[in-house]
């Protein structure tokens, strides 16, 4: 299995990451589908540069990782399943309706194993969470807060934040379509709401062109979500905080702690240790060989999940730009 030629389509930071966990986990035959030739490229990371995408064919593919920019996430799905691919794509699916319909009508009936890179999931205090949820020790979830903040311009310092595809409609761009992962794990642990009541906005700290700012909430019958997210702290946040009907439970990213308070009785910390936030990179892809082996094109993380997954966000910027609330 790991000599067979696998294509990353797109040489950015994602892109490398993945062409290095690959390699670490022994793969071998790896190719990079960029824009312009660069040999520079090809020897620091150990693999062939193609240009064309024509060149697929002669290549024949058992996997394509999409990794490029949202807006042209349909058409490297289109070439990867035209090649008979399996396919790992990096979330977001796409970004718009029209996007998202086309991208229904390419996957039909396709029976290769499609992945979606919600990387998150395999954080083992995610899990942890997921567990407490599951076997109800402090009774129901009624009320979960999700807060994501980071300053835009840290993110790729070596980059103009101003041209990058996270500040850029035409790209896919904006804090709601970039980050997909609160909303991942909403549905991870409670599944599709049933409707949406949304804000979002642009103060002009950045000056770039997208949503900067958002709020929303998300409506289940027994239960209300709330989402924040931001590209605007300057110090990196990430939580969550859910309220059950004897207690409390909160993940901080930053702290790496799970603290688990039960009514009337003592709080519990569960503590990560020497956590290295590349293993969750590592282990989803572990996620993903191991489906194609078993063969299981139906799983969490799935074709449709990435449609529901969209489906939820397209909803999200309704709402905001209606100012009304939007059933799923």
């Amino acid at each position: 299995m790991k000599d067979k030629p696998i294509v990353i389509i797109g040489g950015g930071s994602i892109g490398q990451r993945h062409i290095k966990n690959l390699q670490s986990l022994g793969f071998s035959n790896i190719f990079c589908l960029k824009r312009a030739a660069d040999p520079a490229f090809e020897t620091k990371f150990q693999v062939e540069v193609l240009t064309d995408y024509r060149e697929l064919e002669h290549i024949q593919p058992w996997a394509v990782f999409i990794c490029n920019p949202t807006s042209l996430h349909v058409e490297s799905l289109e070439i990867a399943v035209r090649n008979g691919a399996h396919i790992f794509m990096e979330k977001p699916l796409i970004h718009n309706e029209e996007g998202l319909q086309k991208a229904r009508s390419i996957m039909e009936g396709y029976d290769k194993v499609f992945f979606i890179g919600f990387m998150l999931r395999f954080h083992p205090l995610v899990k942890a969470l997921k567990g407490i949820i599951e076997e109800g020790e402090l009774g129901d979830v009624y009320s979960a807060r999700f807060e994501f903040g980071s300053y835009l311009p840290y993110w790729h310092p070596w980059e103009d934040y101003k041209i990058s595809y996270a500040s850029n409609n035409a790209l896919g761009g904006g804090v709601i379509n970039t980050i997909t992962h609160e909303l991942d794990l909403v549905q991870y642990f409670f599944g599709k709401p049933e409707s949406v009541m949304t804000h979002k906005t642009n103060l002009h700290k950045l000056d770039i062109e997208v949503e900067e700012l958002f709020e929303g909430i998300l409506i289940y019958n027994n239960k209300l979500v709330t989402l924040h997210l931001d590209y605007l702290q300057k110090d990196y946040d990430r939580r969550i905080r859910m309220l059950f009907d004897e207690g409390s439970v909160t993940w901080n990213w930053h702290e790496n702690e799970l603290v688990v308070k039960k009514h009337k009785s003592e709080i519990k910390k569960i503590e990560l240790k020497d956590f290295e936030v590349n293993q969750l990179y590592i282990d989803e892809l572990k996620s993903f060989f191991e489906l194609i082996e078993k063969g299981n094109i139906h799983h969490s993380l799935d074709k449709s999940h990435a449609f529901e997954n969209t489906s939820i966000t397209l909803a999200l910027h309704q709402s905001s730009d209606t100012h009304k609330n939007v059933k799923i």
